[in-house]
């Protein structure tokens, strides 16, 4: 419609819905029609079937062939019967006549009532059990023996009825129907060019008004001529038009207040208003870099609210929330301005102190501490102690990323939880020797752990929760060291001291190994499933990864189909180029890529389209405090709609109950892992799980 003109555009705008209204109506009433035949026809066969197999029952019995021979061809005098038949019980032919259409197998079929029993394109048949009389006594006074006495089937009679006259009285209505059709489309094509030619005029005046106000014109002012709606349109465009200069030119400022809110939000947490853990790892990485150029040095809190969850279990996510943003008004009390205070999620608070020495962020802490074991949160008739545990990492330039400061942050927060909670403990940075030496040390544990068997690959099990979705067996890769007389060392702690000392590789190779090793067996058991491989940052950026996994690939005789590769999404922040050419290259592999700790801000969008990942796991600040009416909600919805327009599955981590899991169904995560979904078990137990559960579908 492009090139129409404005009266071509009415008359197509008049004449298609009248045209299509009309068309429906001429159907639904030959629809009907023939549908009204079809069930005439099928009723009469019913009742012809129903009067004949009576009045056979006394020739059948009496075995007078003549008889039952005279109702097939009395049957036949009807008008549209082609055939009719009377067998005894066993399907014999006692009598017939007609030319026969339907099949042995189906005259031998025993019919408990009357009902249609075959139909071909020019025929359409029914049957009806023939019934030995209850007795010979009047049944009227025979009611008691129905129970007793069933009755007792002694033959079928079969009517075929021929549905040449029904194909004609239908190709009748059809075309009446299109005479109809024909009819009233000629009279409203004569009514809609009327119209068009009444509405032209007015319309093209409004069209090039129009024209003139989006030439930047805004005096523009139509004629007011015309009488009714076109008149009230004519006064409504004047009105617009004396409004349109003043709304023009609020506009901008419009523009540009949503544009500073929207990036308020994409940095700050929606229920604290703190900065959220993104924008606080960009703060951390420009204060860091300052560091290295010579500036001076900072110190990073990484604090964890003690009996937090006790709240959430007695009060609800929303005295959880009061709770979490009266907290944050409490450390921001103790801070300075230079201070940034951030909420990295669920119960986690990040302080940086800048300019800040040693002994003053260990007194920072130590007040902080203080005030959250004096603090007394009163929710109704209920007073809760909340108390925090606290981690101090002092940033000096032998920190090398934003990562190790959060690897010693959080590996004190843990210290200060297990040393008893509300407390603050500190964990400095190696120096370059001490790093030598540790080096050297966690390389023997490293050895001794793969060699001894004490690195135990364990699963995560995956669950679809959206029917839409792949389903099959799925599960993240993950570990554990066992050391004597240690408590298990957790993954996260073992990929931190890794990457600290140059040695992730060796946790990269041999959770590849293990992933590829169990697909190759599961493809020969022809058994589909799902590996996802977190990987470390050392290992997405070299390309000797790229070639570790296409020629475990190629030896194992496999294409990369089930391999899911994962890494965070904040290291394509810093590493855009080659984790575009990594992604490139697993897909040809037929690999899949994951982003872990997704949502983090606006970067993650572009990602999206940069790296093309089959999957999204979802940071935990979007999932963990998810309510309705949360604003977090809103935000989760908008990624997800984003994720699904691209065909992007999402993963919700760490659903630890049924309430939770059932609320990120509704919203429409696609898989989630957790302690609601199944607990980890070794890799081995797993996978021998998924083949037998596989056998057994």
């Amino acid at each position: 419609m492009k090139n129409l003109t404005l009266r071509q555009r009415l008359l197509v705008l008049t004449l298609l819905p009248s045209a299509l209204i009309t068309t429906l109506l001429v159907l639904y009433f030959a629809i009907s029609g023939i549908s009204t035949l079809e069930n005439q026809l099928r009723a009469k066969g019913l009742a012809t079937v129903r009067y004949l197999a009576p009045i056979s029952e006394y020739g059948i019995i009496a075995g007078q062939m003549d008889s039952v021979y005279g109702l097939v061809q009395a049957a036949m005098q009807e008008p549209g019967v082609k055939a009719a038949i009377i067998v005894n019980p066993k399907g014999r032919t006692l009598a017939v006549s007609g030319r026969v259409s339907l099949s042995a197998e189906t005259i031998r079929q025993r019919l408990s009532a009357p009902a249609q029993v075959g139909e071909g394109d020019t025929w359409i048949a029914f049957g009806a059990p023939v019934v030995r009389s209850q007795s010979d006594s009047d049944p009227l006074f025979d009611i008691a023996g129905l129970d007793e006495n069933p009755q007792e089937t002694i033959g079928h009679v079969f009517i075929e009825l021929d549905k040449e006259e029904l194909q004609v009285r239908q190709q009748e209505l059809v075309l009446q129907g299109f005479i109809a059709v024909l009819c009233g489309l000629g009279l409203m094509g004569v009514l809609a060019i009327a119209m068009a030619d009444h509405l032209a005029r007015p319309l093209q005046r409004l069209a090039g008004a129009v024209r003139n106000m989006s030439a930047g014109r805004f005096d523009t002012r139509v004629h007011a001529s015309s009488s009714g709606e076109l008149r009230v349109l004519e006064d409504g465009f004047n009105e617009m038009a004396s409004h349109i200069e003043e709304a023009h030119q609020s506009l901008q400022a419009r523009i540009e207040e949503a544009t500073a809110q929207l990036v308020f939000q994409a940095r700050h947490d929606a229920l604290t208003g703190l900065v959220n853990r993104r924008e606080f790892e960009l703060r951390l990485d420009k204060a860091l870099a300052a560091v290295h150029a010579g500036g001076d040095e900072f110190s990073v809190l990484y604090i964890d609210l003690d009996r937090f969850k006790a709240v959430n279990d007695a009060c609800g996510h929303i005295a959880g929330d009061e709770l979490l943003r009266q907290i944050a008004l409490l450390f921001q009390g103790r801070l300075r301005e230079e201070d940034t205070l951030a909420r990295l999620g669920g119960d986690e608070f990040g302080i940086m102190l800048a300019n800040c020495s040693l002994a003053k962020a260990r007194q920072v802490a130590q007040d902080i501490c203080a005030l959250s074991a004096e603090y007394r949160f009163v929710w109704q008739d209920k007073i809760f102690a909340i108390g925090a545990s606290i981690g101090l990492a002092p940033v000096t330039r032998n920190v090398r990323d934003v990562h190790e400061i959060f690897a010693l942050s959080d590996a004190a927060c843990l210290q200060a939880k297990e040393s008893g909670r509300n407390r603050v403990c500190e964990m400095a940075p190696a120096a370059p020797t001490d790093r030598r030496r540790d080096r050297g040390n966690w390389a023997s544990r490293l050895a001794s752990a793969l060699s001894e068997g004490r690195l135990i690959v364990e699963a995560i099990p995956v669950r679809p929760l959206q029917p839409g979705v792949p389903h099959g067996p799925m599960a993240e890769i993950s570990a554990r060291l066992n050391e004597a007389g240690q408590a298990p060392i957790a993954l996260s702690a073992l990929i931190d001291a890794a990457e600290r000392y140059d040695m992730a590789t060796v946790f990269d190779h041999h959770f590849l190994e293990t992933a590829i090793r169990s697909l190759t067996r599961a493809q020969g058991q022809q058994f589909k499933m799902q590996c996802m491989v977190p990987l470390s940052r050392a290992a997405i950026t070299s390309p000797k990864t790229g070639d570790f996994i296409a020629g475990n690939l190629s030896a194992a005789g496999i294409r990369g189909e089930g391999l899911c590769l994962m890494f965070p999404e904040e290291v394509g922040t810093h590493h855009t180029s080659l984790l575009i050419e990594f992604s490139r290259r697993m897909r040809e592999l037929g690999c899949q890529i994951a982003l872990t700790e997704f949502g983090g801000g606006v970067a993650s969008f572009t990602q999206l389209r940069t790296l093309q990942p089959a999957y999204v796991r979802l940071s935990q600040s979007l999932t963990r405090d998810i309510s309705d009416g949360l604003s977090s909600t809103a935000l989760l919805r908008a990624i997800l709609e984003i994720t699904a327009e691209q065909q992007i599955f999402s993963i919700a981590e760490d659903v630890d109950d049924t309430p939770a899991l059932e609320h990120l169904r509704k919203l429409g995560i696609a898989y989630a892992l957790g302690k609601a979904v199944g607990p980890r078990e070794p890799f081995e137990a797993w996978f021998e799980g998924a083949v037998m559960r596989g056998m057994r579908a």
